[in-house]
C-alpha cells in the first residue's frame, strides 16, 4: 500500500520536475530540482526515484542530494508533502520510515464542533446573529416558522442588504440589489468564511417573489472549486449524511450539504474512508434528481430512497410534521446501496 501512495505523490510532482519518465516500475528518472542539474545542457537528468523495499526514495547523482520521499516533497513541494504524510498515516502507516507523522491539527482539523473566530476576520461583525436578536424580528420568525432547531441560530446571520455584504466581504465583482436575507456562511477548519449563502426570508409583494431567487451563494475563496457546509463540524469517524441543502443538513446529526450536481463524484479528502449516505429531495417527478440517484447508486453510494409515506419535498418540509429523530429513523431504515438500490430507486421514480 505505501508503494502505492508513494509512486501516486511522485507523480502528482512529476509535472513540476524537468525530463520526468518512469523507466520502470521501481524506477524513474528527471533533471534535478535542488541542483537545477545543468544549466547548460537542459536535457541532463541525473536525479533518480528508486525502491527500496515499500518505499521509495530520491538521489541526485550531480550534487549528491539523497532524501526519503518526505523529505524530497517537503523541499520542492511543501503543500504536497503535508498531503503525503496525511495519506501515508491514514493508509496505516505506524512506524518511522520514509514519512513524518502528520501533526494532531493536521489529522483532526475539524475536530471542534463550532469553528474559533479570528479577531481579525471581520467578514461577519457588520452582520446580526440570529441569536442577538428579538423573537419578533422576520429573520427569526422565519427561522422559527421553518421550525430550524434553536441550537442552530449560532451558525445564521441577518443583513438587511444582502448585496452591499457581498460586494464589501465576498467579491466585489458581483453586484446584487439590496435584499433582506439570512446568511449561511460557508467556514474552513480555521474559522475562515470561503463563501456564504443567502436565504430570502419576504417579500413585499408575490410578484417581487417571482423574481427573487429564493438562494444565491458567493464564493469568496475562488480557489474551492466545489462548496461543502459543515465540513468543520462533521466527524469523519462516523457516519456522514449529505444532504442537498445547509438547512436541511441543520436538522439531522452529523450532517454536511453539497452545493452542486459536481460534489456527487468530489467528495472531500477528509471523507475518504468515511461511510456517507446520500439523501437528495423527495422529488420522483424532478429529472435531475432522479439522475443525480441514478448516478450515485452506479458509482456504489448509499444513499436513501424515501418511502411511499414521505410526501414532503425535503427534509424541512418533513420537520413540520416530523421530529429530527424520527426523520433521521426513516433515512438510516431506508438506505440501500447496489442491486437493492436500484430496485428500491426503480419504484420510487415517476419519470
Amino acid at each position: 500500500m505505501t508503494t502505492f501512495i508513494d509512486k501516486k505523490f511522485i507523480n502528482r510532482v512529476s509535472p513540476t520536475l524537468r525530463n520526468f519518465k518512469w523507466k520502470k516500475e521501481t524506477l524513474a528518472n528527471c533533471s534535478c530540482p535542488i541542483c537545477g542539474d545543468s544549466t547548460r545542457n537542459k536535457s541532463k537528468a541525473r536525479g533518480f526515484f528508486y525502491q527500496k523495499g515499500n518505499d521509495f526514495f530520491y538521489k541526485c547523482h550531480n550534487c549528491g542530494a539523497g532524501h526519503n520521499l518526505y523529505n524530497f516533497l517537503n523541499q520542492v513541494a511543501p503543500s504536497l508533502c503535508k498531503e503525503y504524510s496525511l495519506e501515508r498515516f491514514r493508509g496505516g502507516e505506524t512506524k518511522k520510515s520514509n514519512y513524518k507523522k502528520p501533526k494532531e491539527e493536521e489529522l483532526f482539523p475539524f475536530k471542534d464542533s463550532k469553528p474559533k473566530f479570528k479577531k481579525q476576520d471581520k467578514v461577519l461583525e457588520k452582520l446580526q446573529c440570529l441569536t442577538d436578536l428579538p423573537k419578533n424580528h422576520p429573520a427569526v420568525e422565519f427561522a422559527d416558522m421553518r421550525q430550524i432547531p434553536r441550537q442552530h441560530f449560532t451558525l445564521l446571520y441577518f443583513t438587511d442588504d444582502f448585496g452591499k455584504f457581498v460586494r464589501n466581504s465576498l467579491d466585489s465583482s458581483v453586484f446584487i440589489g439590496r435584499e433582506n436575507r439570512i446568511v449561511i456562511p460557508f467556514f474552513n477548519s480555521h474559522g475562515d468564511v470561503v463563501a456564504a449563502q443567502g436565504r430570502a426570508i419576504n417579500f413585499k409583494d408575490e410578484e417581487n417573489a417571482r423574481q427573487t431567487a429564493k438562494y444565491i451563494t458567493i464564493k469568496a475563496d475562488k480557489s474551492i472549486d466545489r462548496l461543502w457546509y459543515g465540513l468543520w463540524r462533521a466527524n469523519a469517524k462516523k457516519r456522514v449524511y449529505v444532504v442537498e441543502g445547509p438547512i436541511d443538513s441543520l436538522f439531522l446529526n452529523n450532517a454536511v450539504a453539497m452545493v452542486g450536481a459536481g460534489a456527487l463524484k468530489e467528495i472531500p479528502a477528509r471523507f475518504a474512508n468515511t461511510e456517507l449516505t446520500y439523501i437528495l429531495d423527495n422529488e420522483p417527478r424532478n429529472r435531475q434528481i432522479c439522475a443525480y440517484n441514478e448516478k450515485l447508486i452506479e458509482m456504489g453510494k448509499e444513499v436513501c430512497i424515501w418511502p411511499g409515506s414521505i410526501k414532503e419535498k425535503d427534509i424541512n418540509d418533513m420537520a413540520y410534521r416530523l421530529s429530527t429523530r424520527k426523520i433521521q429513523k426513516i433515512i438510516d431504515e431506508n438506505t440501500y446501496s447496489g442491486l437493492q438500490a436500484t430496485l428500491k430507486f426503480n419504484e420510487w421514480r415517476k419519470v
